[in-house]
């Protein structure tokens, strides 16, 4: 795999994670939820745009940093209460940002072994994730989840 496919890969599994802020006791309205979403996709997408990856070495480097960004802002994301009309699609979203973690910390341990011949098929799992999630983000107005850095 190039550096280009390694890069790419590392920044699709880690574009999408987003999180909420502190934890609702009564379901949000779906504006509440756009909102909040939106505030933390924009900052944690800062987070991680702000890495470069062009190497496996930089892979392995960055994947653990990475993975604990998306896993803080998974924490975040759970505690929100989403309307009860569109709690099953909360639910895929939280389990795709969830997928998206597990990959990257799995590919930084790739990367650290210089093993990449499981890469493929983790690319391949974040990248229908991250379709998945997109779907989700667009269809509820997250703007800032729609699009990978």
């Amino acid at each position: 795999m190039g550096h280009r496919g390694l890069a790419t890969a590392a920044l699709a599994a880690m574009a999408l994670a987003l999180g909420g802020c502190g934890s609702s006791s009564a379901p949000l309205t779906r504006a509440e939820l756009r909102s909040k979403a939106d505030a933390i996709c924009k900052r944690v997408s800062g987070k991680l745009t702000t890495k470069t990856i062009t190497s496996v070495k930089d892979v392995a480097r960055t994947a653990p940093q990475l993975a604990a960004v998306e896993q803080e802002a998974l924490n975040e994301l759970s505690k929100l209460e989403p309307p009860a009309s569109i709690e099953n699609d909360w639910k895929m979203f939280i389990a795709g940002a969830q997928k998206l973690a597990e990959n990257t910390s799995k590919l930084g341990e790739y990367a650290k072994s210089n093993s990449l011949k499981g890469s493929a098929g983790l690319i391949a799992s974040s990248e229908q994730t991250i379709k998945q999630m997109t779907a989700i983000a667009k269809k509820y107005g997250i703007s800032n989840c729609e699009q990978v850095p």
